[in-house]
């Protein structure tokens, strides 16, 4: 009598070698991913500190401070008199006193 052979066992353990190997490869891209994103932040945080090193170091090329002592100096003299406004606008072309 020939007995019908049971490929339960067989068919589990596929099923559970697939699911771990699954769970491997997961894992391998999860690693992956946290190795692109570190790898991404500190370029970013390195061409930060270049870009504020250079401009640290061009900002007097640029822009350089006046000198001291060189500052124009300007005479104005002021109308004091009763009555006078020193100040005039001129809106559309008219004088307005």
């Amino acid at each position: 009598m020939r007995t019908r052979r049971d490929y339960s066992c067989e068919i589990m353990g596929i099923v559970v070698l697939t699911a771990l190997s699954a769970l491997s490869h997961f894992w391998y891209i999860l690693i992956a991913i946290c190795a692109l994103t570190g790898l991404t932040l500190t370029g970013f945080v390195i061409c930060r500190i270049f870009l504020r090193i250079g401009k640290e170091l061009l900002a007097p090329l640029l822009f350089p401070a006046p000198r001291k002592g060189t500052d124009p100096v300007v005479n104005a003299s002021v109308d004091i008199r009763r009555g006078s406004r020193p100040f005039s606008i001129r809106l559309g072309g008219v004088n307005q006193e």
